[in-house]
């Protein structure tokens, strides 16, 4: 599991804050094996613009176009083959343990389950944290979706002036596996 703090940090080279993004509409984003909704502005990020990863690989990571100080709202999967049977609850959990060390001035916002399309349960996380000492704070959301022996981590990284995550939320729920 140590694995997934790793993978969990790579999520967060998009760092974001304080975007004025309010776009309600959304998009469906495709990823190998998955989809997605989003917010429709947001756009792919290339994949030579981001960082390696020691296990998994990133499906997916998107990002606002609006950029206030250097920094966008932003979203990311991280795509990985288990090598133990977990459901998604169960995953989010573990990862959401190994998560709040990670991080610098982490703050747990909130916790709440959350039902997929197809009725797999998984826990959500809201918090607020500094990836390190030399980034901003953000409000992050995260969750994990089980797609038979594959796990998909979701994060959503938004600035600290985000108020309600709830549209974020729902994006999150409109993820779909299509193995």
């Amino acid at each position: 599991m140590n694995k997934i703090i790793l993978l969990a940090c790579c999520t967060f080279f998009f760092t974001s804050c304080g975007t004025t993004d309010t776009s309600i509409s959304t998009s469906t984003f495709t990823g190998d094996g998955f989809s997605i909704s989003a917010p429709s502005t947001w756009i792919t990020v290339d994949k030579s613009a981001l960082p390696a990863t020691k296990n998994g690989t990133i499906a997916l990571a998107l990002t606002s176009t609006d950029i206030v100080s250097g920094y966008s709202n932003n979203m990311s999967i991280i795509k990985e083959k288990m090598t133990e049977i977990m459901t998604s609850k169960k995953y989010s959990i573990v990862n959401y343990a190994l998560t709040t060390g990670a991080y610098q001035e982490f703050v747990k916002l909130d916790e709440n389950t959350i039902t997929f399309g197809d009725k797999d349960e998984s826990n959500l996380y809201i918090f607020e944290a500094k990836y390190n000492m030399n980034t901003p704070k953000q409000k992050f959301l995260q969750t994990a979706k089980v797609c038979g022996d594959t796990v998909y981590l979701m994060t959503f990284g938004l600035g600290l002036t985000t108020g309600s995550t709830t549209k974020y939320e729902d994006m999150i729920k409109t993820f779909n596996c299509s193995n």
